[in-house]
């Protein structure tokens, strides 16, 4: 091999490792009412964590497919959650409901731990939609991006789906 692809090898072996690494840390977010609400929490649930910010013009749109998906898994091992990256110097919780609009159980919270530039990987894009495992784990590579007119819904709800299987 030559020096050039084993560091490259090594660079993949890292991401990975760091990727596993960060999906299992403890990430805290506070919700618009002021809750801390800790992803270790969360273990035992798959977890759906869609990264956005008031400067998203598709941010309602989202909001609505999370809400259907939300919807969709009512009373079931799920939560699903829209991730503000927004500081509240930024964005205040008013400006943040305005924004979003009608929510329903899809619980808006701040990214008070950095959560997204874990996830978000090198070139994080809005919005990023990650599915922790029952373990607290990603599932597959973060998504960015949000297209309207794709199977946004069904698309994760395959994820979710194959989760809950296991």
């Amino acid at each position: 091999m030559t020096r050039k692809f084993k560091a490259i090898l090594s660079a993949v072996a890292l991401t990975t490792v760091f990727a596993v690494t960060a999906g299992a840390q403890d990430f805290t977010f506070t919700t618009l009412e002021g809750q801390a609400l800790s992803l270790a929490s969360q273990r035992g649930k798959v977890v759906v964590l869609l990264f956005s910010g008031t400067q998203d013009p598709q941010c309602r749109e989202a909001i609505q497919s999370l809400q259907s998906l939300a919807e969709r898994y009512q009373g079931k091992p799920v939560s699903i959650y829209w991730v503000s990256v927004n500081s509240p110097a930024e964005a205040s919780n008013d400006k943040l409901k305005q924004v979003c609009g009608p929510v329903g159980s899809v619980v808006v919270a701040r990214d008070t731990s950095q959560a997204f530039k874990q996830f978000g990987g090198k070139r994080p894009q809005l919005p990023t939609v990650v599915v922790l495992n029952q373990q607290g784990q990603p599932q597959g590579q973060p998504r960015g991006g949000f297209n309207p007119n794709s199977d946004f819904v069904n698309d994760l709800a395959a994820i979710i789906d194959s989760l809950l299987a296991k």
